[in-house]
């Protein structure tokens, strides 16, 4: 049998690529930000996606999905989980509320199978004062006949270029059979090594400073590794391939940066970007991609910051993937300032580093395919 999914939250569409990969059909999506979804719905033609609010979907149009999705997928958004957001301050962000509205979903659809991504700070955090995140999870799933398991996997055990440690609640309505934990098949142990940031990246069309276009540009070169042929696969050249523009004085400095620094010499002495700029090394996989990686990191050899493209090649994003919206924004601070809260939705760059590597969710999908086509009969749905 093919699995079937809804995917809340759905961002720009990784997770629900790599579970499309590997072999389950996403019917259902549901996304919020206004960009981010218009990218979901164009690499997502075959998929209904209702955009808005989780907590405005209807119950009663939930419940009529019973029997009709094995898998319940999503991240809800992690700001509040994040040690480096408003958490560090004792603040309590209104997103951790939607961890329950994501199990709402879960007790009217019935699912087989749960899946749930969120950042390592989901461990400890809190959904309210006195309410810690993981344990509530737990118990809301295990009072829905769930059994729930939690898995910590690092994307570049399964083939993506760039770390990214993230954690997993999984949960089988009834009991596991299995493991769900999918087998590294990258790194110590496995057959291959971590693949590395050139190897994904080197075959791009070289930028300078303010170069590139939006829309699609021819590849200038053939590929370079078998990572870089199939992420070409189905499309003839690149998109969201665009420069930041440097002046003269920041380019200069990036090239006294070598691989893995983020400091550079003047006639005033050494400088040391606190928290950007850093030069990514070649031959291993790139630092982590993050909602913000703009100005995060320089390319190994090129010097200027990574474009969209760059990022979406290390997240696993194929070529054919088109990301909408602006490709940066402003601060939500200033467009509140200028009357502009309107424009306050995610760009390419916080799409591609808010989303779950997509060969990651194939992962996934897979092992939880291998689980429920092994013998696991769906149990009989209880009215609760």
């Amino acid at each position: 049998m093919q699995l079937k999914a809804l995917d809340l939250f759905a961002g720009c569409g990784g997770l629900s690529l790599g579970l499309e990969d590997a072999g389950i059909d996403v019917i259902l999506a549901n996304e919020v930000d206004a960009w981010a979804a218009d990218t979901y719905a164009h690499n997502h033609p075959d998929t209904h996606l209702l955009r808005g609010d989780v907590r405005n979907i209807v119950r009663g149009d939930l419940r009529a999905l019973r029997g009709e999705i094995d898998l319940v997928a999503g991240g809800p958004p992690c700001q509040g989980f994040s040690v480096a957001g408003r958490r560090q301050f004792g603040e309590v962000p209104f997103q951790n509320t939607l961890v329950e509205a994501y199990l709402n979903v879960v007790e009217e659809v019935r699912p087989l199978m749960v899946l749930m991504e969120n950042v390592a700070g989901f461990r400890t955090a809190q959904l309210r004062p006195g309410v810690r995140a993981l344990p509530f999870t737990f118990e809301r799933l295990k009072n829905l006949g769930y059994e729930p398991a939690l898995l910590t996997l690092q994307a570049t055990n399964y083939g993506v270029p760039s770390l990214r440690s993230r954690i997993f609640v999984v949960a089988m309505l009834g009991s596991w059979t299995d493991d769900p934990t999918p087998v590294p098949t990258f790194g110590v142990g496995a057959a291959n090594k971590p693949r590395s940031c050139l190897e994904a990246i080197s075959d791009l069309p070289a930028l300078e400073a303010g170069q590139g276009a939006e829309g699609l540009q021819p590849y200038t070169s053939l590929p370079f590794s078998a990572y870089q042929s199939s992420m070409r696969a189905g499309s003839t050249g690149v998109t969201n391939h665009v420069a930041m523009s440097h002046t003269t004085r920041i380019v200069r400095r990036f090239q006294t940066i070598p691989p893995g620094s983020s400091s550079y010499r003047s006639t005033e002495g050494v400088t040391v970007y606190k928290s950007n700029n850093q030069r990514l090394i070649g031959d291993i996989p790139s630092l982590c991609i993050t909602a913000n990686f703009q100005s995060n990191y320089i390319h190994p050899v090129q010097n200027r910051n990574l474009t969209a493209r760059e990022a979406a090649r290390l997240m696993t994003f194929p070529d054919r993937y088109l990301f909408k919206g602006k490709r940066t924004l402003m601060s939500k601070k200033l467009l509140d300032k200028e009357g502009r809260s309107d424009e306050a939705n995610l760009s390419q760059y916080n799409q591609i580093g808010n989303s779950v590597p997509p060969l990651l969710a194939r992962a996934l999908g897979e092992k939880l395919i291998a689980i429920a086509t092994a013998g696991q009969k769906r149990p009989v749905l209880v009215a609760r």
